[in-house]
């Protein structure tokens, strides 16, 4: 598509989520309005939407959805209502209304979410951060509607408040159980010693117990420090008095472009052991550049899924979306596919059904504390980007063997 096509896409863009704003500020569905259609892109088969409906139309289902749209995150919180509006449109149909509110204005997330209440949602999707869904959770426990949230903060998780980002203990778990797969048995970390990389410790050791692995060593940085070659130094004469088959590195961006050459320096890097890494590594293309990297594993979402979603978003808004957009899209499809029965059920059995659900993060299944469970695929670095080593499971049934 050439620069002109993207040029009058964007401007269309615009006018449409403006129009979108507009339409949730003074109460109107935003599911009104399709999302403007690339030149020459075949007209969408789903129902086409009044631009204006005469009178209130009555849904079977209203969808409350809870972003930040102002402050500093109004970006973000943007990408992630185009999403939903993608979703929406793609897969359903007039018996479903769209409400938003923000969530960064100074009432808070918690009175966002009661004006969804008031205006009769059946289901909240959203918010976006762990600390926001820990505000709202007291509010629709009262009101018994379910929550999914789009933050990966497990601490949030409860019953009746789902937690859908993909959790640094999911992605830990997946890659240290492959790697026991494939004979490694004697495990080390490098993690910064921050919040994050306490929960990623703390999943690290739960994992090489299920996996019957042992911990070698953990070592801590400070996320804060201009250099790391100390610790490193330090990892690497632990390797050579007791050697160890993998290193977990759960750093991204700026961070893990500063450690990954020391790994090699030091002899801690590809040429004799495997580099372990998470969800951070998918989110940074030119990590594929890092020769200390190399051959590094890591759990992620199925790219192919993700993939072909970014396509069909980059073909409509002229941008790649976030990584989080797949969760709104996919917490659409989701109560799109409920809302369709004879009778809505948004109930906990349905939302727990055991089987699970089928999106652009892959499959994944609600819990009934809130957690969700994740089939994940694993992604080895190569250079100039990435292969799957292992396709994540298309189910969640149990392998008999």
């Amino acid at each position: 598509m050439n620069q002109a096509v993207f040029g009058d896409l964007a401007q269309q863009a615009k006018r449409w989520l403006g129009a979108l704003i507009l339409g949730f500020a003074a109460g109107c569905a935003p599911t009104t309005v399709p999302p403007p259609q690339a030149p020459g892109q075949p007209a969408p088969t789903q129902p086409q939407y009044e631009t204006m409906p005469a009178a209130p139309v009555d849904p079977d289902t209203t969808i409350g959805l809870l972003l930040p749209l102002s402050g500093q995150q109004a970006a973000l919180g943007r990408t992630l209502l185009q999403a939903a509006e993608m979703g929406l449109f793609e897969v359903g149909d007039e018996r479903f209304t769209l409400m938003v509110e923000d969530t960064a204005t100074a009432a808070g997330p918690d009175s966002a979410a009661r004006k969804l209440l008031a205006g009769g949602a059946d289901i909240l999707l959203g918010p976006v951060f762990g600390s926001d869904a820990r505000r709202i959770a007291p509010v629709a426990e009262g009101a018994r509607i379910p929550v999914l949230a789009f933050t990966n903060d497990q601490s949030a998780a409860q019953p009746g408040l789902w937690v859908l980002g993909v959790t640094p203990q999911a992605q830990v778990d997946r890659v240290v159980q492959y790697a026991a797969s494939q004979g490694m048995r004697r495990f080390a970390i490098l993690a910064p010693a921050s919040p994050y990389g306490s929960i990623v410790g703390q999943s690290f050791r739960n994992a090489l117990q299920r996996s019957n692995a042992l911990l070698a060593e953990m070592a801590l940085y400070d996320p804060n420090s201009p250099d790391y070659t100390d610790v490193v130094e330090q990892l690497s004469r632990t390797h050579q008095s007791e050697p160890f088959d993998a290193l977990m590195l759960p750093e991204g961006g700026a961070k893990l472009r500063q450690i990954a050459p020391l790994l090699p320096a030091f002899q801690v890097g590809p040429q004799n052991l495997r580099i372990l890494g998470t969800g951070l590594w998918a989110n940074d293309p030119a990590l594929a550049q890092e020769t200390g990297l190399t051959g590094g594993w890591y759990a992620t979402t199925d790219p192919a899924k993700w993939q072909q979603f970014a396509e069909r978003y980059q073909g409509i808004y002229g941008m790649l979306p976030d990584q989080r957009a797949g969760l709104v899209y996919d917490a659409i499809t989701l109560v799109v596919a409920l809302g369709k029965a004879p009778v809505p059920d948004f109930s906990d059995a349905a939302l727990t059904n055991p089987s699970g659900f089928s999106g652009v993060t892959g499959v994944f299944r609600l819990s009934p504390d809130g957690t969700v469970q994740r089939q994940l695929a694993i992604v080895e670095v190569v250079p100039g980007g990435g292969v799957v080593r292992e396709a994540a499971p298309p189910t969640f049934a149990a392998v008999v063997n």
